[in-house]
């Protein structure tokens, strides 16, 4: 009996260090699969909080191209309070995705979901704002062109408005000095020509000057051969050539030293119809021009002209 017993003990022994071996490898086992799980959890994880962090600074850089965009675009329009309203819930909501613990992978994917919604939305409201900014840019320029061109007009028309009072006043005092109200130059014409002979009015092209005139019952005592003088000037009574002749005309209470153009020998009778033509040796600038006609006693006629 005793022998059976002694027998038995070892086997149960045997029996228990079996089973033993046995659990502790199946333990090692789980140990090194949840190590292993572990592991691949973490690294999900760390994945993921990568993924999170460029995010954020990608957020940052658009917020940071927003700022400008924005402040450019209130320059221009002065008014952008809902695309701010806008941007301050995308930047809330941003720290508060910052604030949240990196715990679990399914936390981490939500964060993700709710930066890339904030993403696309920012993205969405600067393609918006920038399209704004060149459609303002655009009508800006548009507007300073016009204004531009409006200014040079008014500048324009306020030296043509000087040009006329001084043409006038020119024309005026020319008018005072004629040397009689009985012989004098009527039915003035003026026509200005290019080189080819083709009739303009555009300063840069005029070549030539064709001035005609009637002198109408003329008193007996103008009668006779005599000169004829042409003189044609600016507003400020400058000649348009130079190197004219200097001719002193009047009596001499009233005389005169006038810058000839054109000189013509005519035997005034009593009606007749005067012609002079005069060539131009250089380019004239647009504005009014005074021509006269002067006889050796004095003006005898003047009318005003315009080139543009």
């Amino acid at each position: 009996m005793e022998e059976k017993r002694s027998n038995t003990i070892p086997i149960i022994l045997g029996i228990l260090l079996a089973l033993a071996a046995i659990a502790a490898i199946y333990f090692g086992v789980k140990h090194n699969e949840q190590v292993k799980e572990a592991e691949i959890r973490q690294a999900e994880i760390d994945s993921l909080v990568a993924v999170r962090t460029n995010l954020e600074t990608e957020l940052n850089s658009l917020n940071l191209r927003y700022s400008a965009i924005a402040m450019e675009n209130d320059s221009l329009t002065g008014s952008l309070e809902s695309a701010r309203e806008a941007i301050a819930k995308k930047d809330e909501q941003l720290r508060w995705a910052q604030r949240k613990a990196a715990t679990d992978a399914k936390a981490l994917k939500d964060e993700i979901a709710v930066l890339e919604t904030n993403k696309e939305e920012m993205v969405a409201t600067i393609d918006r704002l920038t399209q704004e900014n060149e459609a303002l840019k655009m009508n800006n320029a548009e507007l300073t062109e016009k204004l531009s061109a409006s200014e040079q007009q008014n500048t324009e028309l306020k030296g043509q408005v000087g040009d006329l009072e001084r043409a006038n006043s020119l024309l005026e005092q020319r008018s005072s000095q004629l040397a009689s109200v009985a012989y004098k130059a009527s039915a003035m014409q003026v026509n200005v020509a290019k080189r080819n002979d083709k009739t303009t009015i555009k300063a840069g092209r005029v070549r030539k000057f064709n001035v005609s005139f009637d002198l109408v019952d003329v008193p007996d005592e103008y009668r006779g051969e005599q000169n004829l003088y042409l003189t044609i000037t600016d507003a400020n009574g400058v000649p348009v050539t130079e190197g004219g002749e200097k001719v002193r005309v009047g009596s001499e209470t009233q005389a005169l030293v006038i810058e000839a153009l054109e000189t013509k020998k005519v035997n005034v009778g009593a009606s007749q119809r005067v012609e002079f033509n005069h060539e131009l040796s250089d380019k004239i600038q647009k504005g009014f021009y005074i021509i006269s006609i002067y006889a050796d006693k004095g003006l005898i006629g003047s009318t005003m002209y315009q080139l543009i």
